[in-house]
């Protein structure tokens, strides 16, 4: 039964956050910039500060989270997804640097709003961010 339960709660989680993300406005400015989020990223993830976050990295972070976390990180991305979207010349390492993967992916990796708001909430809430340029606060 508490497994049941537990299920039922993580689908109706994962449906509340597609219906949410859907309703986010297709505009581009967001209150966290891509900028932000890469740098917290590096500060927060890149546990050996090479510039870089690996398969491993992701993967220690996700793993460290509350399941309810997980539940909705799922619905963004797999640490698979999230390589495939943001590491640009599939070398096994997302590079943060100015001219890394980062820049080079900006197109698919944390494009959405929606996407750095859960991934800030997920990781680092307490990160300083600032918003898009010309964002509407």
């Amino acid at each position: 039964w508490t497994r049941t339960r537990n299920c039922k709660m993580q689908l109706l989680l994962c449906i509340l956050v597609v219906f949410a993300a859907a309703m986010v406005a297709a505009d581009d400015t967001c209150a966290i910039s891509r900028k932000s989020m890469i740098s917290c990223a590096e500060k927060h993830l890149d546990t050996d500060k090479d510039g870089k976050l690996s398969r491993e990295e992701l993967s220690s972070a996700i793993d460290a989270l509350p399941w309810i976390s997980k539940s909705v990180l799922k619905v963004i991305g797999s640490v698979d997804m999230i390589m495939k979207k943001c590491d640009a010349d599939s070398d096994g390492f997302i590079s943060t640097g100015r001219k890394g993967d980062m820049e080079k992916s900006k197109e698919t990796c944390l494009k959405a709003c929606y996407k750095r708001k859960a991934f800030k909430a997920a990781f680092f809430p307490d990160c300083e961010t600032v918003p898009d340029e010309g964002a509407e606060l």
